[in-house]
Formats: C-alpha cells, structure tokens, sequence
C-alpha cells in the first residue's frame, strides 16, 4: 500500500492501520504490524478490547516516542 498521498493529522481517526503507522514511525510495514501486535499484547494484559491490526495513535505515540495525547499533557501542565 503506497501513502504518498496519505497525511496522517493529528486529529484524525482515534486508530492507526499498519502501513498508517509504518508512515508515522518511518519503518516497514510488516515491522509496523509486529509492533502493533505487541503492543496490543500490552493493553489486553491491561483488560483493554483491542482490534487486530489496528493501534491506537495515542497509544503508539506514548509507547514509541514518550508523547502523551495533548489533553494529558495540557493538564499536566506540560504544555
């Protein structure tokens, strides 16, 4: 799947497919869809419902880069 004409917004969908995310992190798709698969390990061992082969960007972002969601953020007074 090409994504040259793909922009991934800030504020777009509250999930991320694999090649989505392989854009975003600047990897292989089939290494995006084994970081999702773990990552969505991660959160059904926290009791969370998780869709396969989807992440959520949030989730991703905090996981991969330390970011937290700009409403976190805001009330920690970080920004």
């Amino acid at each position: 799947m090409k994504l040259d004409n793909c922009e991934i917004k800030l504020y777009g969908s509250a999930f991320l497919t694999a090649p989505e995310a392989a854009h975003l992190l600047h990897i292989s798709t089939s290494h995006a869809y084994k970081v999702i698969h773990r990552l969505n390990q991660e959160l059904k061992a926290q009791g969370y419902l998780t869709i396969a082969g989807r992440i959520s960007r949030d989730y991703l972002m905090e996981r991969t880069v330390g970011k937290k969601p700009e409403k976190e953020a805001q009330q920690d007074g970080c920004l």
